[in-house]
């Protein structure tokens, strides 16, 4: 032990020698500034700006000779002293030395106190400091210059006896270090000459590799928890000798830091809001507060266990894009942050792992405004045009060629007229089509009949194809409830995974800083539909809506994990061996992870009806606006034509009968008369009465002579014919 201390000691007394040297000349550039050099040497020289080629105009240079103690005293020559003259030394070129002994900056040094500045051409001269802090100042002005000067100075400190003030990190005698660093245990000495200073251990040997540097300071490299003990520092110059010691305390060096800071945004359920009751159930809470005790460990002999700062003021931000400026920060995790299962790296930077596996993309759209599916309807039924006015026209030409085979037979029901035969042939034709006939009106001859039941057949075929054309669109609109993505408008969060898969889909994507936003905008029908995880979809109060509807699951291999801030590979988390514990322990409990997301998840909930029974029932929806309109004006119509009947009823008729009564030209004046007409007209209906019974009497027998003659005739014309 004796052998290494002499070493140290020969070693650090040519270190001291060597820190006595004297600097070497410094030539000051001509373009100098205000502060060029800063001078800690014992002794040493420099040159006015330029050196002796002389120094330019508009010069403001300062040299500054700063001693290791205070109470030194510093003595400055000029030589080849070569500056622009001027009687006070203040308004042209001039040079000033200048000390600070008790905090401020005195005149200049020259005992006659009217003297502010060195000028001229003058023989050597020196300047001695009252301490151990000079300036030498050197001002020009914008017009002659001279050659300029040299200046060599010298350090003349007092003897003193070493005296240690510092000793430890933090000057207190205690340090305390982790294991495995490099550490530096500080022994700051006060003495002059400069003192020899070595290290030894109380009571034990010292660590293998350390070395103390020439400035006292005692380095460990690798120090390790066996290195704990007290350490002693040992001085001594000519003049004494001084000892220090320090209690050195190494701590285990733990996994991971005391504090983790988080950076995570509201994504319920993997992380809910601080005010939500079910903070604390968070997915990502319960989940990484598992792994990083397992991973991290409980550190007892170090800074104990460490602590997720889940609830710190800056930890949660308002969106994803927030989140992932901010991820760059030491000692940080950042979550619930998208990516891939097998992802290990975060934007070719960051370290990533999968912590929780998405079921999939809910693809929720809203509901068509009401009325939607009716005037869908009804354009589908004017679409039918085409198909109506064919019927139309085959009907009218039913009627004619009707007209004209059945007038010669019928001539009272299909009347000689071609006007009034073709409508009325159109309106057998018409009605006999919807409805087949409603017998007011029917065919005598035998090629009419052949006609109609033609007629029959092609109506049966043209009403049904019209009937199929509307019920196809009907069929249409309520069956045809998949929403596809391509070219629909569709939003979703901001560069979420949805986001990206919307856009491989080909959809429209809107983009959106938060998920109420999101679902507020959906149900003000912004847009058409919206791409939210499963898990988030079913957390979100707002999206049971009964104007939204799930209309697809995707299954998309997406998962959230966390991001680790630090960059740097010395630091804890970014390590390896933490890494691989923390991916090795979700591996591991994998099925454990999935009953805690089962637990804290709500499912989707199932409509009560199907998009389809929906849409169906809602063809006359009582809320749209063709409902409302159709029923307004039918209610306006049937107000309309009733006043329009009761002002004709009790109106004109009332008037009109009363005019053209035969009753009204008689002068009824009393009961008799008044009876006497009604018992005339109850007789004349009876009169009319058997004169119509006696003509339909006579009719039946004119046709049965008729018969019996017909009868007769031909069996005169079988005798005659034998």
């Amino acid at each position: 032990m004796a052998v290494l201390s002499c070493k140290w000691v020969l070693l650090l007394l040519a270190v001291a020698v060597a820190s006595v040297s004297s600097d070497k000349k410094f030539f000051t550039p001509k373009d100098c500034t205000s502060k060029i050099k800063i001078f800690t040497s014992d002794n040493g020289e420099f040159t006015s700006p330029g050196g002796w080629s002389g120094y330019g105009n508009n010069t403001n240079c300062t040299w500054q000779i700063k001693a290791p103690q205070i109470s030194a005293k510093v003595k400055v020559f000029f030589t080849d002293f070569d500056v622009e003259p001027s009687k006070d030394c203040v308004h042209y070129d001039s040079v000033a030395v200048k000390e600070n002994c008790n905090g401020s900056w005195s005149r200049n040094l020259d005992p006659d106190p009217h003297v502010h500045g060195y000028c001229g051409n003058r023989t050597d001269f020196s300047v001695t400091s009252n301490c151990g802090n000079v300036v030498i100042i050197f001002k020009t002005d914008d017009s002659v210059t001279r050659k300029g000067f040299n200046v060599s100075f010298e350090i003349h400190r007092e003897s003193k006896p070493p005296v240690i003030t510092c000793i430890g990190k933090h000057c207190n005698g205690t340090q305390e270090e982790i294991a495995e660093s490099n550490i530096y245990v500080n022994c700051v000495v006060e003495a002059y000459p400069p003192p020899t200073i070595y290290w030894t251990r109380v009571n034990g040997s010292m660590p293998v590799g350390s070395i103390w540097l020439f400035n006292g300071t005692l380095k460990i490299e690798k120090v390790r928890e066996e290195h704990t003990g007290i350490y002693e520092c040992f001085t001594n110059n000519t003049n004494g000798s001084d000892t220090g010691r320090v209690h050195l305390v190494v701590k285990e060096k733990c996994k991971c830091p005391m504090y983790i800071k988080t950076n995570w945004y509201k994504l319920p359920p993997y992380m809910r809001d601080k005010t939500d009751k079910k903070f604390k159930k968070s997915i990502f809470m319960l989940l990484l507060e598992q792994s990083f005790q397992k991973c991290c460990g409980n550190c007892s002999n170090g800074h104990g266990p460490s602590k997720i700062l889940f609830n710190d003021e800056d930890s949660m931000k308002g969106s994803l894009v927030e989140v992932k400026q901010k991820i760059r920060s030491e000692a940080t995790i950042s979550f619930p942050i998208p990516g891939k299962k097998d992802d290990t790296k975060y934007q070719n930077e960051y370290k990533f792992i999968s912590i929780v596996s998405s079921p999939g993309i809910a693809f929720i759209t809203v509901n068509s405004e009401p009325g939607t599916s009716a005037n869908a309807v009804f354009s589908s039924v004017l679409g039918g045009w085409p198909i109506l006015l064919l019927t139309l026209v085959m009907a009218l030409l039913s009627g004619m060629i009707m007209w004209a085979l059945d007038t010669w037979y019928n001539p009272d029901e299909f009347p000689r007229s071609f006007i009034k035969g073709s409508g009325e042939g159109f309106w057998w034709a018409f009605v006999t089509m919807t409805t087949v006939g409603y017998g007011d009106r029917s065919p005598r001859g035998y090629f009419a009949r052949i006609f109609a039941i033609i007629w029959v057949l092609v109506g049966i075929v043209i009403t049904s194809i019209f009937t199929g054309v509307v019920t196809t669109s009907l069929t249409a609109i309520t069956l045809s409830t998949d929403v596809p993505l391509y070219g629909t408008r569709v939003v979703a969060i901001t560069n979420s995974s949805e986001y990206k898969f919307g856009l491989n889909k080909n959809a429209k994507m809107e983009a959106s800083p938060d998920l109420q936003t999101l679902a507020e905008r959906l149900v003000k029908r912004d847009y058409k539909g919206a791409l939210v995880d499963t898990y988030v979809a079913g957390e979100e109060k707002k999206f049971n809506d009964t104007k939204l509807r799930v209309n697809k699951i995707f299954d998309y291999d997406s998962h959230y994990g966390i991001v680790f801030g630090d960059s740097n590979s010395d630091a804890p988390l970014f390590k390896s061996a933490f890494q691989t514990c923390m991916r090795n322990y979700i591996l591991e409990k994998k099925a454990e992870f999935y009953k805690v997301v089962e637990k804290n998840t709500q499912p989707l909930q199932k409509p009560k009806e199907s998009q389809a029974v929906e849409r169906s029932s809602g063809l006359f929806d009582a809320e749209s606006d063709l409902f409302k309109k159709s029923v307004y004006i039918c209610l306006g119509l049937f107000l309309f034509l009733a006043m329009c009947g009761i002002i004709w009823d009790y109106g004109y008729m009332r008037y009109w009968r009363m005019a053209h009564s035969d009753f009204g030209e008689l002068e009824m004046t009393g009961t008799a008369t008044l009876e006497m007409a009604k018992r005339n007209m109850d007789m004349m209906d009876a009169m009319m009465d058997q004169v119509q019974e006696f003509y339909d009497n006579w009719n039946r027998r004119l046709d049965d002579m008729s018969a019996r003659h017909e009868q007769e005739q031909k069996l005169v014309s079988k005798k005659q014919a034998k």
